[in-house]
């Protein structure tokens, strides 16, 4: 085997194995594109988690001043945040005085990936969602699972 058959044969090997290392990549962790939904969907939750984490507090200082709880019909401006991919609004849907719902379209189902990569006293199970609209119930009165808390 010559010398150039040699070098041809080794930069034919070596370029399969990188598309086939870079296939594999995306069939391991997805697409970029994949990836940026991902972590869209984890900042939706973790928005979601603010707001109930607010309401909680509001409600948990209600009560200790010896006062009913009771939720608002509608949220303040500045109580409801922000999708920062769509830029609008998350929805808020007043049960009765003590429950409501948080809603949110997500890209993805979290069903096809781990919402949490470490083991924590956090509920990733509360939070699975699947692709499109989905609502979260919440108690005013219990305090929000949380996936992020340590």
């Amino acid at each position: 085997m010559s010398q150039s058959t040699f070098d041809r044969t080794f930069a034919f090997i070596a370029t399969v194995a990188v598309v086939i290392g870079i296939a594999a990549g995306f069939w391991v962790i997805g697409t970029p594109h994949r990836q940026r939904q991902i972590t869209a969907d984890k900042e939706r939750i973790r928005d979601l988690e603010r707001i109930a984490q607010r309401l909680y507090r509001q409600a948990e200082q209600t009560q200790n001043r010896g006062k009913v709880v009771e939720l608002p019909e509608f949220l303040e401006e500045r109580d409801l945040a922000i999708d920062q991919i769509t830029n609008a609004p998350y929805e808020y849907r007043r049960q009765s005085s003590t429950t409501y719902e948080l809603c949110a379209n997500f890209d993805t189902d979290s069903a096809t990936y781990r919402l949490k990569e470490t083991p924590s006293q956090s509920s990733p199970e509360y939070w699975q969602h699947p692709q499109g609209r989905h609502c979260f119930e919440f108690n005013v009165l219990e305090e929000p699972p949380s996936l992020f808390r340590f």
